[in-house]
Order: C-alpha cells, then structure tokens, then sequence
C-alpha cells in the first residue's frame, strides 16, 4: 500500500486536488470543509511514507527505537512546518500575481497555479535543508 502512495502520490494529489477545486466551485459553501480534508489527506499521505522510509531502517537494525521515533517526530513536523509556510507564501505571492486580472475564472486557475509552484518551490528547499537534520540510510 506504502509503495502505491511512493510511486504515485503526486498523481493521486493532484487529482484529489481537482476534484475538491470542481467540487467548492460546483458548491462553494463546502469550500472550506473540502480544503481542510485535501490538507488532511495531504498530510496523512506524507507522515505514512515518513513512517514507513524510517520503519525499514529500523526493522533493518540501522537505527535505534529511540532515533526511530525521533527522525519520524522530526520529518512529520518538518513536513507540516512546510505546508504552513507553503500555505502562507502561496497565498501571498497568489494575491500578487493576480491583483490586476479581472476575469474570475482565469483568476482563480492563475492563483491555483502560482500557489503550486510557490508550494513546489518551498517543498524542494525544505526537502534539501530537512535532509541535512534527520538521514536515513537506504
């Protein structure tokens, strides 16, 4: 199960996120509880492979019970630090670059498409720093 979620986790993501989009548009006073459930299921997706990338290494006998759940601890706030931030900047530089479109479609898909690249961005530079604190050796 583990390795379907590795493998295509960005595709499932991504999909979900287009349904919940087409879902708040089509009725958008469940908005806000789509959103909170694509968070969610973000989040619960990450901190599965976090704990299973740290759980091999720990079945393996490379690492103690004590670093187990202390790298595990360490990425699943790592990751949410992330998506906070991502969140935030998103939203930022999103309003930004959409302040001067006047079309409420072509808005929306250019806010939807700045906030990804803005969270991809913040992703990858936590991924390198959030490296160098918890290693795992594969």
């Amino acid at each position: 199960m583990t390795a379907l979620f590795k493998k295509h986790s960005t595709i499932i993501l991504i999909s979900l996120l287009l349904t919940l989009l087409i879902l708040a548009w089509l009725f958008p006073s469940a908005g806000l509880k789509l959103g909170i459930v694509f968070l969610l299921a973000s989040l619960g997706i990450a901190s599965s492979i976090a704990i299973e990338k740290h759980r091999k290494a720990y079945v393996q006998g490379r690492i103690t019970r004590g670093i187990f759940i202390r790298n595990a601890v360490l990425e699943i706030i790592g990751i949410l630090l992330a998506m906070v931030l991502a969140g935030l900047l998103g939203r930022f530089v999103a309003e930004i670059a959409t302040r001067q479109i006047s079309h409420e479609l072509t808005k929306i898909l250019a806010g939807v498409l700045t906030g990804l690249l803005v969270g991809m961005g913040v992703g990858a530079f936590a991924k390198r720093t959030w490296g160098r604190l918890v290693k795992v050796s594969l």
